[in-house]
C-alpha cells in the first residue's frame, strides 16, 4: 500500500514539475513551492509561457474500484481527464481530438475566454464531429481552481465522464502549502450506458421511473473512484495542506472531515480575504462549485473524510485523512500495511488507478466485540449482509462447512479475508457469495466497500468461540 496518499487526486509537494506537451499533465511553477530552508523560492515572475495539451475524447473501460468496472466516455483514457495547469497570464492551447461516436466540445468553466473559445455547441462553435479535431487557445485567467467539461449534450456527456480539473496558479501569492490535492466529486448512473447515450438502447427502468439525472445515481465518486479505490489524503503533523474540491456532478454533497476543521480560502477559484474566511468541518458543495480548503496537521491519526448524506458515503464517497506513520485505531488496521509511509514527494495525475492489491493482510487482527453465533454442525451456514453490517458478525463452524454470504440490503458489498484466503467480487443486492472452509483457524474478513464503517466479521473453524 506504499504511496497511497499520493495516488489520490493530484498531489503537489516541494518538488516542482515543470513543462508540458501533448497529452501530458503539465504544470508551471507551483504556489506551494518552498525551499529546504522553508523560504519562498525565487519570487521573480517568469515570462508568460505557451502551455500545450491534447485531449482525446473516447470510450473505454474504467474501474471504479477493484471489482467494479464500467464503460465510460473520458479524456486520454482516464476519468476525470488529466489536469491542465498553467500560471496566470500563460497561453493555454488545447487540441481536442474526438474519437467518440457523437459530436462534442469543451467548455472552460470559470475561465475568461473569447466567445468562440467557450465551447458551447451551437452558441459558441459548431460541435466537433467524430474523427475531427478542434484547437482551443486562450490566456490563463483568472487564477484559481477551474475545470473543464463537455458542453455538447452535457446532460449525457458530463455524467458519462467528460470532465477534468484546470488549475491556474497566481502570478504571486502569500499562501504556502506542504501538499496539495484535487478532489473531483461526481455520481455514476449504472443505467446510463454508451448504448443509451447514443440512442441505441432505451433507458433502464430506474431512469425511466425516476427521470434519470440526479435521481438515477447509483454510485458516488471521488476522482472517478469509490470506496477502497479512493486512496487517502496524506498529511504529516505540523503540515498545512490544500484540498481543492470540484463538483462535476448533479447532486449537492456535504463534505465532512473528522478530527479537523478547515478554512475556506477560495470559492469558485476566487480567493476569500482572510477577514471573511469561514472555519468549518462540513461544507455543502453544489454542482459546478469549487472550494479550496486549508487543513492544518494538528491532530495525528487516521480520519474519515466523506459525504455526510449517508447513502452517498455507503455507496462510494468516502476516504481518509491519513497522517504519515499512523494507523487506524480500530480493527480496520488489520487490513493495512503497517509499514506504509505517506511521506514521499512523488506526484500522480488525477484519475490514476489505485487498488488494494499488494496490501499486507494480518490474520491475527482482533475482531470487534460482537454477538457470537452458536457452533454449527452441517454443510451450509448463512451470513446476511444488511446495510451495512454482517448478521451474525461472528460464527463458529465445523470443517467442510460452506458459508453463504447473502446480500439482503440495498447496497453493493464484497467479502475479503484479512489473510487473503478468500475474496468475492462485488455482491449486488440479492446475490450470494459462497466459500467452503476446510482448514481450522480464525478468519477475519471485511466488506471492502464498508470496512472503514465497521463492516467486519470473524469465522472460527473448529476453534472454540
Amino acid at each position: 500500500m506504499s504511496g497511497l496518499s499520493e495516488r489520490l487526486g493530484v498531489r503537489r509537494t516541494r518538488r516542482a514539475l515543470l513543462g508540458g506537451g501533448a497529452g501530458a499533465v503539465a504544470t508551471s511553477a507551483l504556489v506551494a513551492l518552498i525551499d529546504d530552508a522553508g523560504l519562498a523560492q525565487d519570487q521573480a515572475t517568469p515570462e508568460p509561457a505557451l502551455v500545450t495539451y491534447t485531449l482525446t475524447a473516447s470510450e473505454f473501460d474504467w474501474a471504479l474500484m477493484d471489482d467494479v468496472s464500467v464503460r465510460v466516455w473520458g479524456y486520454n483514457g482516464q476519468m476525470p481527464g488529466p489536469e491542465i495547469r498553467a500560471r496566470e497570464g500563460d497561453t493555454i492551447r488545447v487540441t481536442l481530438e474526438n474519437d467518440l461516436p457523437i459530436p462534442t466540445t469543451i467548455h472552460w468553466h470559470g475561465v475568461t475566454v473569447r466567445p468562440e473559445m467557450d465551447g458551447v455547441a451551437g452558441l459558441s462553435q459548431a460541435p466537433v464531429e467524430p474523427g475531427q479535431s478542434f484547437t482551443y487557445e486562450f490566456v490563463a485567467k483568472p487564477s484559481g481552481t477551474r475545470w473543464y467539461h463537455s458542453h455538447t449534450d452535457p446532460a449525457i456527456q458530463v455524467p458519462m465522464g467528460l470532465y477534468g480539473p484546470l488549475i491556474i496558479d497566481p502570478a504571486s501569492t502569500t499562501e504556502r502549502f506542504d501538499r496539495e490535492y484535487t478532489l473531483m466529486l461526481a455520481e455514476w448512473d449504472l443505467e446510463l450506458t454508451p448504448e443509451v447515450a447514443t440512442g441505441n438502447a432505451t433507458a433502464g427502468p430506474g431512469d425511466r421511473s425516476l427521470r434519470g439525472g440526479e435521481l438515477g445515481a447509483d454510485f458516488f465518486l471521488v476522482n472517478g473512484r469509490m470506496h477502497g479505490g479512493i486512496p487517502p489524503i496524506g498529511i504529516a503533523k505540523g503540515e498545512r495542506i490544500l484540498v481543492r474540491l470540484i463538483h462535476a456532478g448533479a447532486i449537492p454533497h456535504p463534505v465532512h472531515t473528522h478530527g479537523h476543521s478547515f478554512a475556506v480560502i477560495a470559492t469558485d477559484g476566487n480567493v476569500v480575504p482572510e477577514v471573511a474566511r469561514l472555519t468549518k468541518d462540513t461544507i455543502l458543495i453544489a454542482p459546478a462549485e469549487r472550494y479550496d480548503l486549508a487543513i492544518e496537521g494538528n491532530n495525528p491519526g487516521v480520519w474519515m473524510v466523506h459525504c455526510h448524506i449517508e447513502h452517498h458515503m455507503a455507496n462510494g464517497m468516502m476516504t481518509t485523512l491519513w497522517y504519515d506513520g499512523e494507523q487506524p485505531a480500530g480493527p480496520y488496521a488489520g487490513f493495512q500495511d503497517t509499514s506504509a509511509s505517506h511521506s514521499d514527494d512523488s506526484m500522480t495525475a488525477i484519475g490514476t488507478p489505485s487498488s488494494m492489491d499488494g496490501m499486507e493482510m494480518s490474520p491475527e487482527a482482533v475482531a470487534p466485540p460482537a454477538a457470537t453465533q452458536s457452533p454449527v454442525d452441517g454443510s451450509t451456514f448463512e451470513i446476511a449482509m444488511v446495510d451495512d453490517r454482517f448478521d451474525p458478525t461472528s460464527a463458529t463452524i465445523s470443517n467442510g462447512t460452506t458459508v453463504n454470504w447473502v446480500n439482503k440490503g440495498r447496497n453493493w458489498h464484497s467479502v475479503a479475508a484479512f489473510d487473503g484466503s478468500f475474496e468475492s467480487g462485488h455482491i449486488a443486492p440479492g446475490e450470494i457469495f459462497a466459500h467452503q472452509f476446510t482448514t481450522s483457524g480464525r478468519y477475519q474478513y471485511l466488506c471492502k466497500h464498508h470496512g472503514m464503517q465497521g463492516m467486519i466479521g470473524v469465522i472460527s473453524v473448529n476453534v472454540s468461540a
